[in-house]
């Protein structure tokens, strides 16, 4: 009993607390009783309890670690049918210890509630060990204020304490099982990509000539794009190497293949070359020695063999086919190649000899797929997939069909994977030009559900994902750009995010219009800059494209004549201008910097001018003229290293200052008319500076805030340059982000944003922390917006976030 009661404490199950009202009402309403002696608690189950409520106290007893995947699959389960998945997602222990790969799959196999609930989960980057209560709470509230299925303050009303910033909108995520987005192009081809941790990826491949990597749990991407081939992406495979790693094959229409490394996103070694036209495959082949070899069929007629570990080619072209190979196991412990061709024929090779296996299997159109498919038996069957619309079945050992052609296609079969399942079986999925994909039961030839319908364009790639917990996502890529994750055993789409950028997003503003209107423009690793209704979170116009490297910073330029202009600065060591109304470039691009543009800031004249000032990793500083775009006097120089934070100080006199904060660990204050730098360096931070904001104070003065690497906060006179008070602490990571928040009563307080995933609420009259909220991503920008809201740059996402009213 001891051991027990050890582990219900781990599991955090009790009747105090965060879940005191969900453990009292199932512990009081549902035949639980509770009761003990010596203080020894024991939870008793009688049988008017439902089979929901003995699996939730079952599940809390032995602990939600120890609980096996086909546990919580069936505790899921229960939960949906009874309508209380919400209880089960407020079960003490569970967002801290429960496998998250296990909980989110099961989510997203229990209907629509289900895949809502993991889709939130997942924005809200749970479950995750070493979260605090009131940390769940937190990122709870902003992931579900992207949903409209649920409602924020209901669902989380208990959970921790109160928050003193509660989200308005974010852009996690607006839709259950949205597509993976981020190609360009068509997506011909997906595979999925085992990792030596444990971890499985999802490589997909595109005509727009990249590789992407990502997370099939999530939805989410992975590193960057994998860039290098000069055409389109035809074909991708994770090649398995007998030292345990993992490379992931690339084969293009610029008759290359390349290999990468999936953990880094790196390239190995040097393109393979020999094909002379465009490559449509690539396998992997094992060898009986222990050595995989890696295939590649190309439209020049040969199927070619090489040594992924050398990159250096095996035998020699394997001639007479085309285009496409799959790797056929043997009972023998041999592997043979199969190519399929568009003379109708499949053919088999012997990779050891390069030999022809047998004659020609005939009796089909073009073949455009071949696919390997075990069966429970340990027998391997051939798949073929043609122009016809049929996909056929065939022995490999003896040539012959086996069983009619499976039909219900109405186009061209362009796609084929086997789907193995964690009750031993294995499903074909097809997916065709009709827009479907399709699954079959390979043992009897009988389809298996309904067709898979959501793409808008034909299907061109299919792959089974295993994962860790022992079930399969099914995948597949599509000409309309898209790769779609679906669950193989009840064919639903798997909720995936759709968010509006595609990378971290590292710089926030506020653009207030001349109509009374604000937007919020965000800008990213994707390269791009995005605006968005700062009330409704709803994305306005187009995303803002012509940056050829990521965005580091955006602020709004007002002028002197009401219109308000947007500028964005890039690594690409240019400054763009923007109509925000209309989305259009204004001018040409700012250009004259030897270093990547880091920071940007408004800067007000008392003449009623706006001048634009930019920083750089070239260590200076440069102002410029928004109007006519040209660079006004000299470069601010005296910093010693890239300058990473820029900010305007308004003074009580009329004057305005201009703040730099450097990776040299100093911020320096300059007169934007003179160009001079006013007073010496403000030193203290031990570590580079990544941001700095005016504060200003009910008395009419200024202060000003700097945040640094050295994870505090320092605040300074701007007419003295002397600190004032001791550094603000408590954050545990960087500190990348500053805003001033002005509150109804005339005060302001202090937001500052961090790499440990915390904004943190400083009062900067008594210099107190006076609340913070917490996200599941590192927070990289915060700007005040004119109606009191905080707008939040984290991870991939924004958030609008209100104060709570308790602080005014």
């Amino acid at each position: 009993m001891a051991d027990l009661n050890a582990r219900r404490s781990r599991s955090g199950w009790n009747r105090e607390g965060w879940a005191g009202p969900l453990c009292s009402s199932l512990l009081a309403g549902s035949g639980v009783r509770s009761g003990g002696r010596g203080g020894m608690g024991v939870v008793m189950v009688d049988g008017a309890a439902s089979a929901f409520e003995r699996e939730l106290l079952l599940a809390a007893l032995v602990g939600w670690s120890a609980m096996p995947a086909d546990g919580v699959r069936r505790l899921v389960g229960l939960a949906a049918a009874a309508g209380r998945l919400e209880e089960l997602v407020a079960t003490p222990g569970l967002l801290s210890d429960v496998n998250p790969a296990v909980l989110l799959l099961a989510l997203r196999s229990a209907g629509e509630q289900g895949r809502v609930w993991a889709a939130v989960l997942s924005a809200a980057g749970l479950p995750a060990a070493r979260v605090s209560v009131q940390g769940q709470a937190d990122r709870l509230r902003v992931a579900m204020s992207g949903f409209a299925a649920v409602d924020a303050g209901a669902r989380v009303a208990g959970w921790g304490g109160r928050s003193v910033v509660e989200p308005v909108w974010s852009t996690v995520p607006p839709a259950l099982g949205a597509p993976l987005t981020g190609h360009t192009d068509w997506v011909h081809s997906v595979a999925a990509v085992p990792l030596p941790d444990g971890r499985m990826l999802l490589a997909s491949g595109s005509s727009d000539g990249t590789v992407r990597l990502w997370d099939p749990t999530t939805g989410e991407p992975v590193g960057a794009p994998l860039t290098g081939h000069t055409g389109r992406v035809w074909a991708v495979a994770a090649v398995q190497l007998p030292d345990g790693r993992t490379l992931l094959a690339s084969g293009s229409s610029d008759g290359t293949v390349r290999l990468w490394d999936p953990t880094t996103g790196e390239p190995v070694g040097k393109p393979l070359t020999g094909h002379t036209r465009w490559i449509a495959a690539v396998a992997v082949v094992p060898q009986p020695d222990g050595r995989t070899l890696l295939a590649s069929g190309s439209s020049d007629g040969t199927v070619r063999l090489w040594d992924p570990t050398t990159g250096e080619p095996v035998g020699k072209p394997l001639t007479g086919h085309t285009s496409w190979v799959a790797a056929v196991p043997q009972p023998d412990g041999r592997t043979l190649l199969a190519s399929g061709s568009s003379d109708g024929t499949v053919r088999l090779w012997d990779p050891a000899t390069g030999e022809p296996v047998g004659t020609p299997l005939t009796g089909t159109g073009h073949v455009w797929a071949v696919a390997a498919v075990p069966l429970p038996d340990r027998r391997t069957l051939l798949a073929s997939g043609s122009n016809d619309g049929t996909v056929r079945l065939w022995d490999p050992a003896t040539g012959e069909p086996v069983g009619k052609p499976l039909t219900g296609h109405t186009n061209a079969i362009g796609a084929l994977a086997a789907v193995p399942l964690s009750d031993g079986r294995t499903l074909l999925a097809s997916g065709s030009q009709d827009k479907t994909v399709r699954l079959w039961d390979p043992a009897t030839g009988e389809p298996v559900g309904k067709p898979l319908t959501g793409h808008t364009g034909s299907i061109a790639a299919v792959t089974g994902a295993p994962l860790s917990d022992g079930s399969t996502l099914l995948a597949s890529g599509s000409q309309d750009k898209t790769v779609r994750l679906w669950d193989p055993t009840t064919g639903e789409p798997v909720g995936a995010r759709l968010t509006g950028h595609t990378n971290s997003v590292r710089a926030v503003g506020a653009v207030p219009l001349a109509d009374g209107r604000t937007l919020l423009a965000s800008g990213s690793l994707d390269r791009t800059v995005r605006l968005w209704d700062s009330t409704t979170g709803q994305p306005v116009g187009k995303p803002l494209t012509g940056h050829t490297d990521w965005v580091a910073a955006v602020t709004a330029v007002p002028l002197s004549d009401g219109r308000t202009l947007l500028a964005s600065g890039s690594q690409d060591k240019t400054v763009r201008l923007w109509d925000p109304i209309t989305g259009e470039p204004v001018g040409k691009p700012l250009t004259g910097r030897t270093g990547s543009i880091t920071a940007l800031a408004a800067v007000p004249l008392p003449d009623g001018r706006t001048l634009l000032a930019s920083g750089s990793r070239d260590r200076r500083v440069r102002l410029w003229d928004p109007i006519t775009g040209d660079p006004v006097g000299k470069r601010l120089t005296g910093h010693t290293d890239e300058v990473q934070a820029l900010g305007a100080v308004p003074l009580s006199d009329g004057r305005t200052l201009l703040a730099s904060g450097s990776n040299d660990g100093t911020v320096r204050l300059w007169d934007p008319i003179t160009g001079e730098q006013v007073g010496p360096p403000l030193t203290g931070h031990t570590d580079r500076v990544w941001a700095v904001a005016a504060v200003p104070l009910p008395d009419g003065s200024t202060l000003l805030a700097s945040g640094s690497q050295d994870e505090m906060v320092r605040l300074w006179d701007p007419t003295t340059g002397v600190p004032v008070g001791a550094p603000l602490t408590g954050h545990t990571s960087r500190v990348k982000a500053l805003a001033a928040v002005p509150l109804p009563d005339g005060s302001t307080l202090l937001a500052s944003g961090s790499s440990d995933g915390t904004v943190r609420l400083w009062d900067p009259a008594t210099r107190e922390q006076v609340g913070h909220t917490e996200t599941s991503r590192q927070v990289y920008a915060l700007s005040q917006l004119p109606d009191g809201h905080l707008a939040v740059g984290y991870g991939n996402h924004v958030a609008v976030m209100r104060l709570s009213a308790d602080l005014s």
